[in-house]
């Protein structure tokens, strides 16, 4: 390999990396569908993260629903107002293929004997909660815009 093209070989690494260095991270944008109430209600002011789950309908996009998961060491990872789900939220998260779901449970109302990994429906869905949801493509929140 002659210097000339080493030296072209290096460059267009250093060039390529470089770019996705600075690439921005996606923003994913949808009305909210529903939460886990679980994950939303316990949370504490520690030293340990809280957990936020929910269900967003992101349209225009080849899924309809997609699950974005918030980490935090705040008590409160989303505004309240989009709880309601007729605000969309835009959040910057990245596909994390780990944390793929199938069927949600979607309940109205939650009980005493619910299972854990149910989703409560947001005010907005409960009158038409979404017909069947077969899989649910997970998205890490890595900051809110």
């Amino acid at each position: 390999m002659t210097k000339r093209s080493k030296a072209l070989r290096t460059g267009a690494v250093i060039a390529i990396l470089g770019l996705a260095c600075f690439a921005k991270t996606p923003v994913v944008t949808g009305k909210m569908v529903a939460y886990d109430p679980f994950l939303h209600e316990a949370k504490d002011a520690s030293f340990v993260a809280n957990k936020e789950i929910v269900i967003l309908e992101v349209p225009g996009q080849k899924t309809r629903y997609v699950k974005v998961v918030f980490v935090g060491f705040g008590t409160t990872q989303i505004d309240k107002k989009y709880f309601d789900g007729t605000v969309p939220l835009a959040v910057q998260a990245l596909r994390d293929r780990t944390c793929d779901a199938g069927a949600p449970k979607l309940i109205t109302q939650v009980s005493l004997d619910q299972a854990p990994g149910s989703f409560l429906l947001t005010d907005a869905f409960r009158g038409s909660p979404p017909l069947q949801i077969k899989k649910l493509e997970c998205y890490d929140a890595t900051g809110k815009k």
